[in-house]
């Protein structure tokens, strides 16, 4: 089972830059099973070219889960799942 993983963010700096938006689909090799997205406030604004770029303003995010909120049921999504994602640092 692969779990793959896409995610918006404020920018490339991960102590200044917050997530914004993650996805993920779960893949058996064949297809997709399941899905999981949410929006994810992340604690500040989202800079204009941010919101030009992916489409998420801050007031989309504004009451949105924080990152901390949806942590567990991200890890409680992709256990015993392959790791799948494009650009991770």
């Amino acid at each position: 089972m692969y779990a793959i993983v896409d995610i918006e963010t404020t920018g490339g700096q991960p102590t200044r830059d917050g997530i914004t938006e993650i996805a993920i689909f779960k893949h058996d090799g064949h297809r997709i099973i399941d899905s999981y997205t949410t929006l994810v406030n992340p604690g500040h604004s989202v800079p204009a070219f941010i919101e030009r770029l992916t489409g998420i303003s801050t007031e989309m995010v504004r009451d949105a889960p924080s990152f901390p909120e949806v942590a567990r049921k991200i890890v409680e999504f992709t256990e015993g799942c392959v790791f799948v994602a494009h650009n991770v640092r």
